[in-house]
């Protein structure tokens, strides 16, 4: 006799769930029940697929800007076409920050190259004083409106602007109030001070712009290292122009006029300009 052969799959096969005396099914709701809180967050029936928590546009990193990336790509490239000539400029980098001596060395003399070498070392602290700025005012309503690459061009532009403004007002007072071998070491202590920040500051500003989130601990740094960079360069003019106890009160004046009195302005102008609604 033939026996039957039945599909497995198609019988229900009682499940026996096998429990221990001590092991009951309870209600989780009894036993910890939601507070008044937690219930009125909840969703009871059918969702629609339209509801939900509407969806947030990730951040977008300052360092993954393809403008940003491609100053900062130009800066160091520019950095690395001139690297050939480091050694030369470094053999007269320190004399520029702290010598006063009036008599220079023949082999001193600063060259085309050696200049084209500093003025790339000004460039990056103008791009890197852009993107530290960028970084603390980052909440400013027109900021906002223009996007991170144009606010950094621009606050670069503006760090090139003071450099070279702060450049002429040194050499007016240099050619007014001294000779020319002083005004001239005067401004190569100018320089040399600023070229000195640039390779201060590219560490902080690489991390602001890949960690915003660092702002809080690099943008002191930056802060300090600017103030140290300003400490050294007044101290040579210090050295240069002081004579008696008259040229105190006007090294004094110039102390307001061109270190104090330029940064209350920049940071008016921010003032201004954070207010400002697009």
């Amino acid at each position: 006799m033939p026996v039957e052969i039945t599909d497995s799959v198609s019988v229900d096969v009682p499940v026996e769930v096998h429990r221990l005396p001590w092991e009951a099914v309870v209600c989780r709701e009894a036993q910890a029940p939601s507070s008044a809180a937690e219930t009125a967050k909840m969703t009871v029936g059918k969702i629609p697929y339209l509801g939900g928590i509407e969806p947030e546009e990730r951040p977008t990193l300052p360092g993954y800007d393809s403008g940003i990336a491609c100053l900062l790509l130009g800066v160091f490239l520019l950095l690395a076409f001139n690297l050939s000539r480091y050694s030369t400029y470094i053999k007269t980098f320190t004399q520029d920050l702290w010598s006063v001596r009036r008599r220079e060395n023949v082999f001193n003399v600063r060259t085309i190259n050696e200049t084209r070498v500093q003025m790339s070392l000004v460039l990056l602290v103008c791009v890197c004083e852009g993107i530290l700025a960028h970084a603390v005012t980052s909440d400013t309503p027109l900021w906002y409106h223009l996007g991170m690459f144009p606010v950094i061009l621009i606050l670069s532009a503006v760090a090139v602007a003071y450099y070279g403004a702060q450049t002429v007002a040194y050499r007016l007072v240099g050619y007014v109030f001294s000779d020319k071998v002083t005004s001239r070491q005067w401004v190569k202590g100018f320089s040399s001070s600023q070229s000195l920040l640039g390779l201060a500051l590219t560490v902080p500003a690489l991390l602001v712009l890949f960690n915003p989130g660092t702002a809080f601990i690099m943008v002191p740094i930056a802060v300090f290292l600017y103030f140290t960079a300003r400490l050294i360069f007044i101290c040579k003019g210090f050295r240069l122009f002081y004579h008696n106890f008259d040229s105190l009160v006007y090294f004094i004046l110039y102390l307001c006029t061109l270190e104090i009195i330029p940064l209350i302005l920049l940071v008016r102008a921010y003032d201004f300009i954070a207010y400002f609604q697009p």
